[in-house]
């Protein structure tokens, strides 16, 4: 299921041959309609193109969260010098969205890392096309995911269960060039939970800076700080 982030040919080539040093930081603002109550979440967010993601969360309590692509969660209370770690595979920024564009691969959205296959291309429009993905192997509880790109880059996103109903749709849109690299800095994702009820998230990216020198970027969770055996309450 899709969870809550193309470059034309010739960006794609000159932003793969210089992603290994990558790193953007941006501010996040995180907006979650569910049930008729809205959310909203403030961040900063440090990615680069290893996959290291960190974000920093000040109002009304600061902490920080740190993963990578192979799972491994901390959350980090300054306040107190507290963490909590955890490493499982839902846990992974590999389809984060600064990740996926910073390490090349946007042109698939991510779906090629979790077992998904291109099963065919066709041209929709003027400047749209849209490619369809089979999952490789059964239990995925989805059918098909259709991906449709506007002059290269990836505009909207679908996932469809086994009675080629939608179940989640993500589009991007606003996007910008950072030197050499293309960013969408709103996304809007739906998640369709039952027939009557759905989750409504955007997601606005702003004040982007490409390959900064922001200290947050090689922070390390202090060597003394007290492991916690369950999840904090943060207040939030």
């Amino acid at each position: 299921m899709l969870r809550p982030g193309l470059i034309l040919p010739a960006l794609l080539i000159i932003s793969m041959s210089a992603s290994a040093q990558r790193r953007v930081s941006a501010d996040m603002e995180v907006k979650t309609l569910y049930g008729g109550k809205v959310t909203s979440v403030e961040s900063k967010v440090y990615c680069n193109s290893t996959g290291d993601l960190i974000r920093v969360f000040k109002s009304p309590s600061t902490y920080y969260t740190i993963t990578n692509p192979s799972g491994e969660f901390k959350l980090y209370i300054p306040g107190t010098n507290e963490v909590y770690s955890q490493r499982k595979e839902d846990f992974s920024d590999r389809d984060d969205l600064l990740y996926l564009f910073l390490s090349g691969r946007s042109d698939d959205m991510g779906l090629g890392l979790y077992g998904y296959k291109l099963s065919s291309t066709s041209r929709e429009g003027e400047g749209l096309m849209k490619r369809t993905y089979l999952p490789t192997s059964k239990g995925k509880g989805v059918s098909k995911v259709e991906l449709v790109l506007e002059n290269y880059l990836p505009i909207y996103l679908a996932y469809f269960d086994a009675s080629g109903a939608v179940v989640s749709k993500t589009y991007l849109s606003s996007y910008n060039k950072f030197s050499n690299l293309m960013l969408p800095l709103r996304v809007t994702s739906v998640q369709y939970t039952s027939k009557k009820d759905s989750t409504l998230v955007r997601t606005i990216y702003t004040n982007v800076t490409l390959d900064g020198n922001d200290p947050m970027f090689n922070f390390k969770v202090p060597s003394d700080a007290k492991p916690l055996k369950s999840t904090p309450n943060i207040k939030k």
